[in-house]
């Protein structure tokens, strides 16, 4: 794939990921119930002590995580790429945690949360490492070899 579908790739994912932090997030701050599967426990996991650090929503930490890779992706300078790939693995070692207090703490899954974080945030790592790895050296995106070369 190439750097510009790499790139595009990225951001709709980050999109996705905003989707789904925004309606957390809203959810929140409008004190309403999030639509869940039968039998779900969305309700149980936005309610637990979890869902907040410091007295900020999680799904509200998210939200500001994805705006930031957005406007990296948008950015697309070196350092942004570098930035971008970082939040990412940072948001992947902390999504982990989210399953984990979720499967085996609280005893209840909220699909929204598990929609994020077992497949926008591994999918975000995954394409933002390969754009980090498409930069050749200085960040610059890598040129494929010209003729004669070898």
């Amino acid at each position: 794939m190439s750097d510009r579908g790499l790139r595009i790739a990225a951001v709709l994912v980050t999109l996705a990921g905003i989707g789904i932090a925004g309606y957390l997030t809203w959810a929140h701050f409008a004190d309403r119930s999030v639509v869940c599967v039968q039998g779900g426990g969305c309700e149980k996991v936005q309610e637990s002590s979890y869902a907040e650090i410091g007295g900020v929503p999680v799904a509200a930490l998210g939200l500001t995580s994805y705006a930031t890779m957005l406007a990296l992706l948008l950015w697309d300078a070196p350092v942004a790429r570098l930035s971008a790939a970082t939040l990412a693995l940072v948001g992947l070692f902390f999504s982990a945690y989210l399953v984990v207090v979720q499967v085996f703490v609280i005893d209840a899954v909220c699909v929204w949360c598990m929609a994020n974080d077992l497949v926008v945030a591994p999918a975000l790592v995954v394409l933002t490492l390969l754009r980090l790895r498409s930069s050749g050296p200085g960040g610059a995106p890598s040129a494929p070899p010209g003729p004669g070369s070898r």
